[in-house]
């Protein structure tokens, strides 16, 4: 049984969009970095991550009521994911092949943890 099927579609895609919010977290906050401490836009994209964040909490609340504690962690190594997908898209950085192998060891943990025993 899959993860959609083991959780429920809508419980799946509350968890997809909270752990996309979590992320944008560490965007902002690297965007926030670039600017002096305390400018205006220095303190506008911290806020902002600061807002993502605690949206993400709510959610993250909301979520781990409903699913198991375990099976909510081993999905939140998605995020990882995701902030290596943004740090390419939108900083240009690079990609390593350690972050590969890094984020291809976390798809195959998900996908074996999604898997009744």
């Amino acid at each position: 049984m899959g993860i959609k099927n083991k959780i429920g579609g809508s419980v799946f895609a509350l968890l997809a969009i909270t752990l996309l919010i979590q992320s944008f977290s560490s965007v902002f906050v690297k965007t926030a970095g670039r600017y002096p401490v305390m400018s205006e836009k220095f303190l506008l994209f911290y806020g902002l991550a600061l807002v993502c964040l605690g949206i993400f909490s709510i959610m993250w609340q909301f979520l781990l009521e409903r699913i198991p504690l375990t099976t909510a962690y081993l999905r939140k190594g998605i995020s990882y994911i995701l902030v290596l997908a943004w740090s390419v898209l939108i900083f240009h950085e690079n990609i390593t092949w350690n972050n590969i192998l890094g984020s291809v060891i976390i798809i195959i943990g998900v996908v074996i943890s999604s898997y009744d025993h």
